[in-house]
C-alpha cells in the first residue's frame, strides 16, 4: 500500500532532518537561496509562490525576504479548513484566492524528497497536489530539498502532482529528468 510506504519514508526523512545541526541547516539554506536567486536573475521572475519554511527545511525566510527586496511579488500559502491552499502576498496576511497561484512565474514547494523523474513526496496533507493543479503550463514547479533527498523512487498515488525541478545545496538547480546524485532507490 502506497500510503503506508509513504508514511514510513516520511518518518525516516524527518528523522534525518531532525539530526541536522543548525550549522548544516544554515549552510544548506544559504546554498539553496543562492541557487534560487541566480535562477530568478536569469529568468526574470516577477511573482513567485513560495512557503514559510519549517525549522529543518532548506528553504528560508531570508530567501523570501531577498525576493521581496528584489521587487518580486511573493505569495505564501494559508491552509484552509478543507486543506486546500489560499494565498497571501508578503508582507501582509490578506487572503487573495486559491487561484492566486495561477498568476506566478515560478512555484517553490516544500518536499521531503523528489525523484529524478519529478515525483514529490510531501508531508501527506494533499494541499499542494490540489494547489499545483492551478499552476499555468510551463511555469516551473521547484522542490527545495537536501542532496540526499533526491531519490530514484518514492511511493506515489495517482493524484500526486509532479515538480519540474529541484534545488539542492550541493547540486543547485536541477531540471528533473537528469540524473542527479542522491541515495538511489528508497521505495
Amino acid at each position: 500500500m502506497a500510503g503506508a510506504d509513504k508514511q514510513d519514508l516520511r518518518e525516516e526523512l524527518l528523522q534525518e532532518r531532525r539530526a541536522l545541526t543548525p550549522a548544516a541547516i544554515e549552510a544548506a539554506r544559504s546554498a539553496v537561496r543562492a541557487a534560487v536567486l541566480a535562477r530568478q536573475d536569469a529568468d526574470g521572475w516577477t511573482a513567485v509562490a513560495a512557503y514559510r519554511p519549517l525549522r529543518t527545511e532548506p528553504g528560508s525566510n531570508e530567501l523570501l525576504e531577498e525576493l521581496i527586496t528584489r521587487g518580486v511579488r511573493v505569495l505564501v500559502p494559508v491552509t484552509l479548513p478543507d486543506r486546500d491552499l489560499d494565498w497571501v502576498e508578503l508582507p501582509g496576511d490578506r487572503p487573495l484566492t486559491v487561484d492566486a497561484i495561477s498568476s506566478v512565474d515560478a512555484v517553490l514547494v516544500p518536499a521531503l524528497a523528489v525523484t529524478t523523474g519529478g515525483l514529490r513526496l510531501g508531508r501527506g496533507g494533499g494541499s499542494y497536489d490540489r494547489a499545483l493543479a492551478r499552476v499555468r503550463a510551463g511555469v516551473p514547479v521547484v522542490a527545495l530539498v537536501y542532496d540526499a533527498e533526491v531519490l530514484a523512487q518514492v511511493p506515489s498515488d495517482p493524484w500526486d502532482r509532479p515538480v519540474t525541478a529541484c534545488v539542492t545545496p550541493g547540486a543547485g538547480w536541477l531540471d528533473l529528468g537528469q540524473a542527479p546524485t542522491g541515495r538511489g532507490n528508497r521505495s
